[in-house]
């Protein structure tokens, strides 16, 4: 079995050998680490075709093999086994030379909550690669590796996701996980389920010919159209819905399919009954991807592979009773105060600086409002890397979803991308918002050269006798893209992620200044700084008191001592807003940086003698460490 898995990736491995030794050495000549963009960045390293979807068996072996070619920065687990048993393998990426794992801020990435949804693992399994495959040529890569750990789960519901692939299914299913239900109240458990009545490896709708029926083969024989006139003399027949038998005998077909609660409500934050039976976390599948974030409090961010629709749905405080229409409204992405004017007129003035610029008009309350702003300002530059997705920001009431559960429940920055969505952006031939049949055929045969439609067929049926079977789309044309697609999409969704984790806050000691104030006492002013997007700690995180705050220790030399001094807030030049400071009168001191800010701390040190010095070092658990001395004279 291991030497059949190892040949499926055997042909590109040959290439790679081939074109290394077979006049491709300029492109290879190349110091590793460089900053070129028409070099070669380690594609071939490991290589991997991304125009085709993988069985469970294979992607699970691909994790292995460049978990084992990489082992100096990848590590793999079970976090534990679905409920047909399967293992949910995640794959932890850092470089282990610059700490262990849990000792840096770390980004989670899940794909296909819902069985039907995999090019979710595909975009999980392509970041995987990539990181790792170009962090020795990538500098950006390279650094982002160092400081920042990634765990990355391709498939959550991994015998949903097995069967959706492996064997004929609709676009739709199967969804959710495989607990036992009885739909149809027979007694009987999932008896009835579609089935591929033709055995073509797709499954279509079944037709069946009646002289009442309201539809017709259309001229081309390719689908069944609407009868426009009732004198109209053609065969006529009527749907009877998705291929499958009646294996029950009751009359029905398709009644009683594979299926059990949403596994995207099962969650424990905002959990409901209807969506997420029986009770909060009853499905291994979930239960094992949150007890693993739960105990690892180093998760920063997550990412939720799904689809359909280009949404980026970033998770943020829900509004609170007295906004508005016309509210006063937020600066640039979110951040500062504006004018006094409406939601649409504030959207439309920032588009005209950038047409990627996102608003949302909410009253949150004041103690999450940064939150608040610096997802505004992240799905923003989302808007821009993903170029036609949309962007919401969901409230509190999330019905168990995944990525509320994360800002809720573990005060992490959540996120939910659906991802592709019907080719309306080449389909629609006339602008008008949809896409009809006719534009759709019409895709299929001029992007993927008529591979993409099933021509309606006669068949014999058991239960109906002769039916027609057709008549529409393919199971990778629709909720997931074609393969030829699938590196596209992957590609613009791993910089997103990558440019959010470079985000991730990192505390930095910008100066220390000493300042005589009287005979031998001096004024020690020290400036931090974070310039990225995200605070040291959400602001979810310090409501729920989850938050582990930043530490700033003082040390001197022996003759310079710290003079006690009420802690609170000071201003250094009476005249000048901008020098508001904290006072601080003890050698330890906790607090939390906000994202694109600064803030000084002031001390008061005594010293006798002669020179001496004073240092200053930060611990953030998110952000970092630093320190730095300063002479005094």
């Amino acid at each position: 079995m291991q030497t059949q898995k190892s040949l499926r990736f055997l042909p590109a491995c040959l290439l790679a050998v081939f074109l290394l030794t077979a006049g491709f050495e300029p492109a290879f000549a190349q110091s590793k680490l460089q900053e070129n963009p028409g070099a070669y960045h380690g594609e071939l390293d490991f290589p991997v075709s991304w125009k085709r979807y993988y069985s469970y068996d294979e992607w699970t072996q691909m994790m292995h093999d460049i978990q084992e070619q990489y082992d100096h920065l990848a590590d793999i687990e079970s976090i534990g086994k679905s409920r047909m048993g399967r293992d949910q393998f995640l794959i932890t990426i850092t470089a282990e030379s610059t700490g262990a794992h849990d000792t840096k801020p770390a980004m989670w990435v899940d794909g296909a909550v819902h069985g039907n949804e995999v090019n979710g693992i595909m975009c999980s399994l392509y970041l995987m690669w990539y990181l790792l495959t170009q962090y020795d040529y990538n500098p950006f890569v390279h650094d982002l590796v160092n400081s920042t750990t990634f765990y990355i789960l391709p498939g959550l519901n991994v015998d949903a996701n097995a069967s959706f692939v492996e064997f004929p299914n609709t676009a739709n299913n199967p969804r959710e996980p495989y607990r036992p239900e009885d739909n149809d109240g027979d007694g009987l458990y999932d008896e009835d389920q579609t089935e591929d009545v033709d055995g073509d490896g797709q499954l279509s709708n079944m037709y069946k010919e009646d002289p009442e029926g309201p539809l017709k083969l259309s001229d081309d024989g390719r689908a069944f159209v609407p009868i426009s006139s009732p004198e109209e003399a053609v065969r006529r027949f009527i749907r009877i819905g998705s291929e499958g038998y009646d294996n029950d005998g009751d009359g029905r077909i398709n009644e009683d399919d594979i299926g059990g609660p949403d596994p995207n409500r099962n969650y424990p934050f905002d959990w409901q009954l209807q969506a997420g039976w029986p009770y909060t976390m009853s499905e291994s599948e979930t239960r094992n991807a949150y007890e693993f974030m739960r105990t690892h409090d180093n998760i920063f961010a997550a990412f939720h592979y799904h689809n359909t629709g280009r949404i980026i749905m970033s998770a943020g405080p829900g509004g609170v009773e007295g906004g508005a229409q016309g509210q006063q409204a937020t600066g640039p992405y979110g951040m500062g105060r504006g004018q006094q004017m409406t939601a649409e007129e504030r959207l439309a003035q920032m588009r005209e600086e950038n047409k990627y610029a996102q608003y949302v008009e909410r009253n949150v309350s004041p103690e999450y409002r940064h939150d608040f702003d610096v997802q505004t300002e992240i799905v923003t530059m989302g808007a821009r890397i993903l170029k036609n997705y949309r962007t919401s920001i969901s409230g509190w009431r999330g019905t168990g979803q995944a990525q509320v559960n994360d800002y809720g429940m573990l005060g992490a920055y959540g996120y939910l991308i659906e991802l592709w969505g019907s080719p309306a952006f080449a389909a629609d031939i006339n602008d008008d918002g949809r896409v009809s049949q006719e534009e759709t055929m019409l895709w299929i045969d001029t992007e993927l050269h008529g591979e993409g439609w099933i021509i309606p067929h006669a068949v014999d049926h058991p239960d109906l006798g002769e039916v027609w079977i057709g008549g529409s789309q393919k199971k990778h044309t629709q909720r997931t893209p074609p393969a030829r697609y699938i590196e596209m999409e992957a590609q613009k969704n791993a910089d997103f992620v990558m440019y959010v984790a470079s985000q991730f806050p990192e505390v930095e000691i910008e100066s220390i200044v000493a300042t005589p104030e009287a005979g031998d006492l001096y004024w020690i002013d020290v400036t931090l700084k974070n310039d990225r997007v995200y605070p040291t700690s959400s602001d979810r995180d310090n409501e729920l008191g989850t938050a582990i705050q930043d530490k700033l220790n003082f040390s001197s030399s022996g003759n310079v001592t710290l003079v006690e001094i009420p802690d609170g807030m000071t201003q250094i030049d009476p005249g000048i807003d901008a020098s508001r400071a904290m006072a601080v009168g003890s050698a330890s001191h906790e607090f939390r940086l906000r994202g694109q800010s600064e803030m000084t701390f002031r001390y008061l040190v005594q010293k006798s003698g002669g020179a001496g010095w004073v240092e200053i070092e930060v611990d953030s658990f998110h952000g970092g460490t630093a320190s730095m001395r300063q002479d005094i004279r």
